[in-house]
């Protein structure tokens, strides 16, 4: 025992690390698991930005392949995410005034509107969260464009 300490003292650094470190373990868990769910968000809404940009260019409309290459090019931002499932749309208006729900699986035309949307449901990673929050958060992100006129606007 070490000088000046009394009897009552002793074990207490064990008392307190017991009291303290559930409260700092949910700590640094809630920090990777906000880190890792905002990095996801950051992803999802940059492949839907790629996507809407890729698909304001006008690539793929004479081969009839647009909106596929407008998918790939989204998808292919999402692969740092685990797990996969992610979904890719595209939507388009023919004006620049985007009223209505649009034409869904068209990029439209030159000088209409062109919306990409991503939707995909994270899982949480760290087990001691696991139970704390849902099994899956769905997270999505979109973005539209103006398409430029590849040819005159009608």
């Amino acid at each position: 025992m070490r000088p000046g300490a009394s009897r009552w003292s002793r074990g207490l650094a064990a008392v307190e690390m017991a009291l303290i470190l559930p409260a700092v373990l949910l700590l640094i868990f809630g920090l990777i698991e906000t880190g890792n769910l905002f990095f996801t968000w950051l992803t999802v809404q940059k492949a839907a930005e790629m996507g809407a940009r890729f698909a304001a260019t006008g690539q793929g409309e004479d081969e009839g392949t647009r909106v596929a290459q407008i998918e790939a090019r989204a998808q292919a931002l999402l692969t740092n995410l685990s797990g996969g499932g992610a979904t890719v749309s595209v939507r388009s208006w023919p004006t620049i005034n985007a009223t209505g729900s649009g034409v869904s699986g068209s990029a439209g035309d030159p000088c209409g509107i062109v919306e990409v949307s991503v939707s995909y449901l994270y899982q949480p990673v760290t087990p001691l969260l696991g139970d704390v929050l849902p099994q899956s958060i769905p997270v999505s992100g979109s973005d539209r464009k103006v398409n430029e006129p590849w040819r005159p606007c009608s």
